[in-house]
């Protein structure tokens, strides 16, 4: 079997001799601590203020499908994030939660959730890059600065 990876769009991805493959970025896993991110909150920010930035920081990215500002939760739509031949490719695609931790916010619980289409079924996992990258820019409109 021959891979060869090359980069479509926003992902990197490897295509074998039995079709294209899941993105570098995608780790297949379903370990829990493997697909989050921890952020702490800065100090001064109102829970209002503080779930603005997170639906407003996703939405520039994502379609933010579910909120619930009273209990300080987030989750993007699933979305196809990999692009083939200048077409989103629907059998690849991700979503991100974000839950504020505790009665005082005080910290930002990120997940990734990826998919990956083999035949008929999902293989369950995580884009690393998007976690990071998402993580990275919550971080820095909501973390405490040194």
């Amino acid at each position: 079997m021959t891979a060869l990876a090359f980069a479509t769009g926003c992902a990197s991805v490897h295509v074998t001799s039995s079709g294209p493959a899941a993105p570098v970025s995608f780790v297949q896993s379903t370990a829990e601590s493997k697909v989050t991110r921890m952020i702490d909150v800065r100090e001064g920010l109102t829970k209002t203020q503080a779930m603005r930035i997170v639906t407003d920081a996703l939405g520039q990215r994502f379609t933010v499908d579910v909120t619930d500002t009273r209990a300080g939760f987030a989750m993007t739509a699933w979305q196809a994030t990999l692009v083939r031949d200048g077409v989103p490719d629907p059998g690849y695609r991700t979503r991100i939660t974000a839950r504020f931790q505790g009665e005082d916010w005080k910290r930002l619980l990120l997940r990734n959730e990826a998919n990956f289409a083999r035949g008929d079924e999902w293989e369950v996992g995580y884009d690393l890059a998007q976690l990071d990258s998402v993580a990275a820019d919550l971080r820095a409109k909501l973390a405490r600065k040194l």
